[in-house]
C-alpha cells in the first residue's frame, strides 16, 4: 500500500494513513457495534533472541520479559513503583535492602517465594549460566568474585529470609539499586523448570511459568511471539489488553505498510518517510547511544594503536552521517554517556557539557593522528584494512556504507563491511570476533555509571579490550581508578566529577567511536491509550494500555 501512497499527492497520502487503522470496528449492517479492541500488535526488526531472563541482553528481549515476569520493583514511564515487592527497607548505611513480597502466584498456580528471586539472581551470577548480564550483579556483595568462580554462590549477598522476605546486601552504596532490580535479569525464576528443560528453558510457551501481566501463549520461530493476559497476575484488573502479538518484520517500510493496512497498532517510522507522515508522527529518545566498538587488545588488528582510533574518530562527520542515514531524525553524539541520565541535581548533560569530537569532524586532527599511527605501525595508509561488522538490515547497511566512505576518503585506509543477522552479531561481539562493530547500549538505570562500567578493563562487556594488553592482562590506567573511586565514595558531587573524568579519559584514549543518540519516530493507532514509551525499563510498555 505504501507504494500507492507515495504515488499520490501528499495530502491524500496523509488522509489515507490517518483513517487506515486503529479505530474500533464499525457495526455490521443490521447489527450492533463491536466493542473496543483488546489485542495490541507491534513489530520488531529481528526475532526476539531469548525469553530466558538470565540470558537476555537486548532491548527486545528485556521488553518482552518485563511483560511476562514481575520484577521486585517496576519502572513505569520513568517512575519506580512496587512490583513483586509491596514494600522494602534500606539500612542506614545504604548497604542492605530488605524486600517484602506480596502474595503472588505463578501462572501455573504455585506461590511465588523469595527463594525464587534468590535462585534467579544466583543463576544470573553463576558462571555456569554464562549470562551476558552476570556482571550486572557486581553491586551485590561478592557479585564479581562469584561471577568469576573465585567464590561459591553461597557467598553472594542474596538471601531468602523466609518465603516472603528477600535480603540483598551490596558491595558498595548504589543509590540507583532499586532501578537495577527493576531489570529483567533480576526477576524470579523457577528452579524446577530450569532443571527440567535445561537449554530449552523458556524456548516455548509451556517451558516456563509467568508472574507478570501476560503469559507467553505461543512462540512462532522467525514469525511472532503471542502473549495473553495472565489471570493470575496480582494486579490483573489493571491489565486491559487480552492479547499482544510481537511480529518479526525485517523491513521497516513493510512494517509501515502493515500499519496502514491495520495489521499493526504501533510502528516505528523509517527516517526517509518522516516528511510523508509528518502530521502523524510522535517521537522520543529511547536511551540508546550507538557507537563503534574498537578491537584494542589484538596485535594483528591495527586499531590497537591509539592514534589510529583517534584518527577514525576525527575523520567522521557525525552531522553528515546523521543526515544521510536518518534524515536528521537521530542526534549526532560527540560524547559517550547519554546526557539525559541523572547528574547530582540536574541531568548529567546539563551539569557536564562536553564535546569530545566535533560533530562535523576535524580533518587536520584526523591527519595528524593518522601520521603518528602510520609511523608507529610502519606502513602506508592503503596497507590498513579493517572489517566493520554490523547487522543485516537495510538501515544498518546504509550506516555502514556512509562510515566506510567517510573514513576511506579522509584517511585512505580500507574499510570492508560484514553483515550478519542480529543474533549472530551479538554472538560475534560477545566472543570478540570483530575488528570494528556497529553496536549500542541502552541504560539499565539513570546514572552515567550504566554506560561507563562497560569499559572497565575486567568488565564482561569490555569486548574491545580497552586497557588490556595483548595477553588479556589489565594495564594500570586512570579510567579504572576514576571508576573505582566513583563506586566507593559517598560524596555525590565527587562521585559525579570522577565519572565525568572517566568519560573524558576513555574518549581521549579513543576507546570507542561515539556516533548517535537514537530518537524514535513512531505512529500509534487512534484509540490506543496509555502506551508508555521511555528510555528506561520496558521501552514499549503496554502493561496498562487499552483501547478507548
Amino acid at each position: 500500500m505504501l507504494k500507492r501512497l507515495i504515488a499520490l499527492a501528499l495530502t491524500a497520502a496523509l488522509t489515507l494513513s490517518m483513517v487506515a487503522c486503529g479505530t474500533p470496528a464499525a457495526a455490521p449492517e443490521g447489527g450492533e457495534a463491536e466493542g473496543p479492541k483488546t489485542t495490541f500488535k507491534y513489530s520488531e526488526l529481528s526475532e526476539i533472541p531469548t525469553l530466558d531472563p538470565q540470558l537476555a541482553n537486548s532491548v527486545p528481549s528485556n521488553t518482552a520479559i518485563l511483560h511476562i515476569q514481575e520484577p521486585l520493583v517496576r519502572m513505569y514511564n520513568g517512575v519506580l513503583e512496587p512490583g513483586a515487592a509491596e514494600s522494602w527497607e534500606i539500612s542506614e548505611d545504604g548497604l542492605t535492602y530488605t524486600f517484602h513480597l506480596r502474595d503472588m502466584t505463578w501462572s501455573d498456580g504455585q506461590p511465588v517465594t523469595a527463594g525464587d528471586f534468590e535462585y534467579g539472581i544466583k543463576r544470573l551470577v553463576d558462571p555456569n549460566t554464562a549470562s551476558p548480564y552476570g556482571w550486572f550483579a557486581c553491586y551485590i556483595k561478592n557479585g564479581s568474585p562469584c561471577n568469576s568462580g573465585e567464590l561459591p554462590l553461597e557467598e553472594l549477598g542474596v538471601k531468602a529470609i523466609d518465603d516472603k522476605t528477600l535480603e540483598i546486601t551490596l558491595e558498595y552504596v548504589a543509590d540507583y539499586f532499586l532501578q537495577v532490580v527493576s531489570n529483567a535479569c533480576y526477576v524470579a525464576t523457577r528452579q524446577d523448570l530450569v532443571e527440567q528443560y535445561g537449554q530449552d528453558f523458556a524456548a516455548t510457551a509451556e517451558k516456563n511459568a509467568y508472574t507478570g501481566p501476560f503469559v507467553v501463549k505461543e512462540v512462532k520461530t522467525g514469525d511472532r511471539v503471542i502473549l495473553a493476559k495472565n489471570p493470575n497476575y496480582w494486579n490483573a484488573d489493571q491489565t486491559k489488553l487480552e492479547e499482544v502479538e510481537i511480529i518479526v518484520v525485517a523491513n521497516a517500510n513493510t512494517a509501515v505498510d502493515m500499519y496502514n493496512a491495520g495489521d499493526l497498532d504501533y510502528v516505528q517510522v523509517p527516517s526517509d518517510l518522516k516528511d510523508l507522515y509528518a502530521d502523524q508522527i510522535s517521537e522520543f529518545f529511547d536511551g540508546s547511544n550507538d557507537f563503534l566498538r574498537v578491537k584494542q587488545d589484538d596485535p594483528n588488528v591495527p586499531t590497537h594503536n591509539k592514534d589510529l582510533r583517534l584518527a577514525i574518530n576525527y575523520a567522521i562527520n557525525r552531522a553528515e552521517f546523521i543526515t544521510l542515514t536518518s534524515n536528521d531524525v537521530y542526534a549526532a553524539n560527540p560524547r559517550y554517556v547519554l546526557p539525559q541520565v541523572a547528574g547530582v541535581e540536574k541531568t548529567y548533560g546539563e551539569e557536564y557539557p562536553y564535546e569530545a569530537f566535533p560533530v562535523n569532524g576535524d580533518s587536520a586532527k584526523a591527519q595528524e593522528h593518522l601520521a603518528l599511527a602510520l609511523e608507529a605501525l610502519g606502513c602506508e595508509a592503503g596497507d590498513i584494512e579493517i572489517e566493520l561488522l554490523t547487522t543485516d538490515t537495510e538501515s544498518s547497511k546504509k550506516q555502514a556504507e556512509v562510515l566506510q566512505q567517510q573514513i576511506q576518503e579522509e584517511l585512505g585506509i580500507v574499510i570492508t563491511i560484514k553483515q550478519v543477522p542480529y543474533k549472530d552479531r551479538l554472538k560475534m561481539e560477545s566472543e570478540r570476533d570483530f575488528e570494528l562493530v556497529f553496536t549500542g547500549w541502552a541504560p539499565d538505570y539513570s546514572d552515567p555509571y550504566t554506560y561507563l562500567e562497560l569499559q572497565i578493563a575486567d568488565a564482561y562487556y569490555n569486548y574491545g579490550g580497552y586497557n588490556l594488553d595483548f595477553d588479556g592482562n589489565v594495564i594500570e590506567n586512570e579510567f579504572d581508578k576514576y571508576m573505582e573511586f566513583a563506586a566507593t565514595t559517598s560524596d555525590k558531587q565527587a562521585r559525579m566529577d570522577a565519572l565525568f573524568a572517566a568519560e573524558k579519559q576513555m574518549l581521549e584514549d579513543g576507546a570507542v567511536v561515539p556516533l548517535l543518540l537514537r530518537r524514535v519516530l513512531y505512529m500509534k493507532a487512534d484509540g490506543l491509550q496509555d502506551l508508555a514509551l521511555y528510555f528506561l525499563g520496558a521501552r514499549i510498555d503496554f502493561t496498562r494500555a487499552y483501547w478507548a
